[in-house]
């Protein structure tokens, strides 16, 4: 239709409509452009959204689970300081053989961790980190996946040599019972020890511990990890003002209102 009229005025040498036609022309391209521009803005922006409200999700639910290993490191730890007090001095926990026993098997128990950085690494694979437009934010989120997630991961991620050693002497009655009575998981996100009663005798809990002494490396490898599980408390400790602070950065968005 423009094209037609831009014809009619050159034959009819109407330079007035040619110049409206070429204004309105260039007018309609620019505004198609700056359309297309909005609406891909638009799409991004979205993108961008939906990203953002799945790494608070991580952050949060790193903060959760952070405070989660952090009490049960430390139950672990309890009970390994009370197995090493009686390796050292023969005295019993509260007088029990059996106390004694499950002492030394709860100092065994691990719970590993790792952040929960699936969203971040699908945006560094696809190459969109370039989404989180708070260059301060994302140099926090790299650190803190790299550093997490392999510069210190050994410290969560160990499995004890003690652990094997105190499983392998301990009666398979005994550790079913544990299994059974003395700890719980409600869900993927919780663990919990438990005080539970015997399942043998007090001479049969002694036989054990009797065990347990005879083995050379059993009390420096239960040193060894509760030393561990302290250096680990201390450092993943160090993870909540980190995430708090990202949190803080991170823009507000329907789903965190």
């Amino acid at each position: 239709m423009i094209v037609r009229r831009v014809t009619q005025a050159l034959r009819e040498q109407n330079w007035t409509t040619i110049l409206i036609e070429f204004v309105l022309l260039v007018l309609g391209v620019f505004l198609g452009i700056q359309a297309a521009n909005w609406n891909e803005q638009r799409v991004e922006n979205a993108r961008a959204q939906a990203y953002l409200e799945r790494i608070r999700g991580n952050l949060e639910t790193d903060m959760q689970s952070i405070a989660r290993r952090e009490a049960f490191w430390r139950e672990v730890i309890d009970y390994g300081k009370q197995a090493i007090h009686y390796a050292e001095t023969g005295e019993k926990v509260d007088g029990s053989a059996w106390k004694t026993v499950l002492a030394f098997y709860q100092a065994s128990q691990l719970w590993q961790w790792v952040p929960a950085d699936a969203t971040y690494q699908e945006m560094r694979s696809g190459g969109e980190l370039g989404l989180i437009r708070d260059q301060t934010l994302r140099e926090a989120l790299s650190q803190y996946y790299l550093e997490s997630g392999s510069g210190v991961a050994y410290l969560f991620y160990l499995q004890p040599e003690y652990r094997k050693i105190v499983r392998g002497l301990t009666p398979s009655a005994a550790a079913d019972h544990i299994w059974a009575n003395c700890w719980r998981q409600p869900n993927p996100l919780e663990q919990h020890l438990l005080a539970c009663d015997a399942p043998i005798s007090e001479t049969e809990a002694q036989a054990v511990l009797d065990a347990y002494a005879k083995d050379p490396e059993l009390l420096p490898e239960l040193r060894f990890w509760v030393a561990n599980q302290g250096v680990a408390i201390n450092v993943i400790s160090n993870y909540d003002p980190i995430l708090r602070g990202m949190l803080e950065r991170l823009p507000e968005t329907k789903a965190a209102r």
